[in-house]
């Protein structure tokens, strides 16, 4: 049987134009999609709207430095308050800056005039981005305007004004991602989660309930010939994909291919287990393909790929360690950026395959003690959406 399972598979795959598009097509896709979008790697040209009381060369300079950096866009010169709440509630400027009345002069009369900045916090990616930039602009400003105060004032060298204002130095090291480039830090995880979903979508509706027809002791082996013929489809998607982003996209590989088989292989036998079961308990495939959509798709979320699950409570934390995800996704790109070893996958690795060999062997039990006839109505709604799935026609 289970040699049989295998071959059915081969030929449903084969004949199934449908499985081919969402388990390949649709990846390779996904890897030109997520390559062009996140093309740029950091976040650039961040619209500003400025509103100059002042007007004075320096704030005119000031305004001029934020224009020349890269990351912000100068878009537009305001003379008050509303119009800028305005433009920013409307989603044309992310950020303002309002320079106040005689704020050099006050600066210069040691009055330590307030420059405000003003962020649209409805999308943290640019907001952070921006803060971290706009606070380096103007702590470099800050700095320039007090030494020239203590060079004035006090009649001291510009490095010992410089050395007063700098009482201490401090170096900042980015290690694995010194670019910190989205690209590099959301594109992995991105289309590890995308393939996941796309191998759940498959194996869910997989078991032919005719199976259920044939005798108990002959039913062993056919859910292991299932989850082991999507195991290396999911696995050789992954591959394929992972290829794909580092040569055509330049998103850095510091693993080895070895480290992403062995990952990627436990993923996706654990995964195929579990839909080879909803697939086994639930006999209306409509039914099992939404069951499989709902455990499985939002795992690109709930695992800690974007929000970090240290930030999340401790008893989703404790619930999170169970999701075979969790072990795959912050593991690819760890071996992504940090090229770590086969040897520090182990733990998770082997959570991998165990995970899979329990739920697997839940399968075949469940499959030997099932009942020998099911309900004929039921099974002419199953066949009938095989056939719907078999019939969509794909060569236009």
């Amino acid at each position: 049987m289970f040699i049989k399972s295998i071959k059915e598979e081969c030929v449903i795959f084969l004949t199934n134009k449908m499985n081919l598009l969402i388990l390949f097509v649709l990846p390779i896709l996904c890897v030109i999609l997520l390559g062009v979008e996140l093309s740029k790697g950091v976040i650039t040209d961040i619209p500003i709207a400025v509103i100059n009381y002042d007007n004075s060369n320096f704030s005119r300079q000031l305004v001029e430095t934020f224009d020349k950096n890269e990351t912000f866009n100068v878009t537009y010169y305001l003379d008050n308050e509303q119009e800028l709440e305005k433009l920013m509630k409307n989603s044309k400027a992310r950020m303002g800056l309002i320079i106040p009345k005689n704020f050099y002069n006050d600066i210069a009369a040691l009055k330590s005039p307030t420059l405000s900045m003003i962020y649209d916090g409805s999308n943290m990616s640019i907001t952070s981005t921006a803060k971290a930039k706009a606070t380096e602009i103007l702590l470099t400003y800050k700095a320039g305007a007090t030494i020239q105060q203590l060079t004035t004032r006090l009649g001291i060298s510009y490095k010992q004004a410089y050395n007063i204002t700098q009482a201490f130095q401090f170096n900042n090291r980015m290690l694995y991602n010194p670019s910190k480039s989205f690209k590099d830090f959301l594109a992995p995880v991105l289309l590890a989660g995308y393939i996941q979903a796309a191998l759940a979508l498959v194996a869910t509706i997989s078991i032919n309930q005719n199976i259920f027809k044939v005798d108990e002791t002959k039913r062993l082996g056919y859910a292991t010939g299932k989850v082991l013929f999507y195991t290396l489809c999911g696995s050789l998607s992954y591959i394929i994909c992972i290829i794909l982003q580092v040569s055509l996209f330049q998103v850095p590989f510091r693993g080895s291919l070895l480290s992403v088989l062995v990952l990627s292989i436990g993923l996706c036998f654990s995964v195929s287990a579990f839909c080879i079961l909803i697939s086994t308990l639930i006999k209306n495939r409509i039914i099992a393909l939404t069951a499989g959509a709902i455990v499985f798709i939002p795992n690109s979320i709930t695992a800690g790929t974007t929000w970090p699950l240290i930030s999340m409570p401790s008893g989703y934390q404790s619930f999170a360690k169970y999701i075979p995800f969790t072990h795959y996704a912050n593991n690819i790109r760890a071996v992504y950026l940090k090229g770590i070893s086969v040897q520090q996958l182990t733990n998770d690795v082997l959570y991998l395959f165990i995970f899979g060999i329990i739920v697997l062997i839940l399968t075949e039990v469940v499959m030997v003690i099932a009942e020998k006839e099911i309900d004929d109505k039921e099974l002419m709604d199953d066949d009938f959406h095989r056939d719907l799935q078999k019939g969509i026609p794909l060569d236009i």
